[in-house]
């Protein structure tokens, strides 16, 4: 069960940052991101982009993903919050520990 679960949240993640376009081939020619000039990664303005500045848009879309799960705001994702995600998207819950 716990492997079901692990394996449900990863596709989860993956899939927000999907539906997001964070995936590199959609924004690689400015698409998805809504930027196409490489100055609006560049958050220093130092004409070079760091791992930090390109991995940013995609942190902020996973962190809004983790934010709409965690609907108590106690920056945990419980199992009735999990369980109620899985019945919103169609799968079916045990009610099983």
């Amino acid at each position: 069960m716990k492997s079901i679960i692990v394996s449900l949240a990863f596709a989860v993640i993956i899939g927000l940052g999907m539906v997001s376009g964070s995936v590199a081939g959609g924004n690689y020619h400015g698409h998805g991101m809504g930027m196409s000039e490489m100055s609006d990664m560049d958050s220093n303005d130092d004409g070079a982009i760091t791992f930090e500045e390109f991995k940013a848009p995609t942190v902020e879309r996973l962190k809004s993903g983790f934010d709409m799960l965690d609907t108590d705001n106690d920056g945990e994702i419980d199992q009735k919050e999990w369980d109620t995600y899985l019945r919103i998207h169609g799968y079916e819950v045990s009610t099983e520990g």
